[in-house]
């Protein structure tokens, strides 16, 4: 039988190494549920604008707009948890713009989830919208509570891997039509300070 120095089995060096194959997992997924935190500054959008140069909403149109930006948002997070609970990166193809930093989150710890044979289980993800902001025509600001659900990482045998509790943060998302494009993306998603007091 093989030993490790000191008497120990061999299986305690691939207990290690699965310890921290699990924590490395976990520590992408964490990264990917979170939205890839990009520091406490807010996201500007995929253009300059800044606060003084978001136009107000003053038609139907605008707020229809608004309305559809909101709707594609949470379809968002409903195909992104979906694309978690089958361990299928395929399906997030439709939902980002190419540059969006968590299209490669999302798809590294799904892949992570695959390769060690592991499934989430709850970890449903929402927003409580508090504000939504135009830029331009094509790219919209919306800030909003993320709310996720108590989530498991299991085995395939159902043992428990990991859990984590239910948790809520503020977060902008930076949502945009790109040019040819029929749906709005999802560009970038970032830790946002209210400075209003």
């Amino acid at each position: 039988m093989n030993k490790e120095p000191g008497g120990s089995p061999a299986i305690s060096r691939r207990l290690v190494t699965t310890g921290l194959l699990v924590a490395t997992i976990l520590i992408a997924l964490l990264g990917a549920l979170l939205w890839t935190r990009q520091g406490a500054e807010p996201v500007t959008a995929p253009s300059t604008a800044t606060r003084g140069s978001v136009e107000a909403l003053p038609t139907s149109t605008t707020r229809d707009t608004r309305d559809e930006v909101v709707d594609r948002l949470r379809e968002i997070l409903q195909v992104r948890d979906k694309a978690f609970r089958e361990r299928n990166a395929e399906i997030l193809e439709d939902l980002y713009t190419t540059d969006c930093p968590c299209l490669e989150g999302d798809r590294n710890a799904i892949q992570e989830l695959r390769e060690n044979d592991y499934h989430v289980v709850g970890g449903t993800t929402s927003v409580r919208v508090r504000r939504v902001e135009r830029v331009t025509d094509r790219a919209w600001l919306v800030i909003a509570d993320f709310r996720s659900a108590p989530l498991r990482i299991e085995a395939e045998d159902n043992r428990l891997v990991r859990e984590e509790p239910a948790g809520s943060d503020l977060f902008q998302f930076a949502l945009s039509k790109p040019t040819g494009s029929q749906e709005w993306l999802l560009g970038q998603a970032t830790a946002y300070r209210d400075s209003s007091g």
